[in-house]
């Protein structure tokens, strides 16, 4: 069974994308980038989560022969620099990656980026989400 979840902010940046007219309540339509996005992150099988903020575009795939394993792969939209950590879990209603210190929360609202210290680096609202689960 597939389901897709679609959440959108109110930003101009959403309005530029979606189109003029968009409200609370309406979905964004999918970009139709496949499992990822053409010059960001993609993964080689099906994509459970791809997701774009204002600064970042995040993938969550499962690695292949692994049912509760998975691939966070993100781009910061700003300097390019990507990531990849081979060893995110779900748990809590999210996806949870670990590098560094650092702790990436893929959420169906927002991604949220911790510092090792445990204070917020970012918190950066989806323009875009489109969860799909077996």
């Amino acid at each position: 069974m597939t389901n897709r979840i679609r959440t959108i902010t109110l930003t101009a940046a959403t309005a530029l994308i979606a189109g003029a007219g968009v409200g609370a309540g309406h979905a964004t339509a999918d970009p139709g980038y496949g499992d990822g996005f053409p010059a960001g992150p993609r993964c080689e099988r099906q994509a459970f989560v791809k997701a774009e903020s204002a600064s970042s575009q995040v993938v969550i795939c499962q690695n292949p022969g692994h049912a509760i394993d998975y691939t966070y792969k993100g781009l910061a939209k700003s300097t390019g620099t990507t990531l990849v950590v081979p060893t995110a879990r779900y748990a809590s209603g999210g996806y949870h990656a670990f590098n560094n210190g650092y702790a990436y929360h893929v959420r169906p609202d927002a991604l949220e980026i911790l510092a090792p210290d445990g204070s917020v680096v970012s918190h950066e609202p989806w323009m875009y989400y489109d969860s799909t689960e077996n």
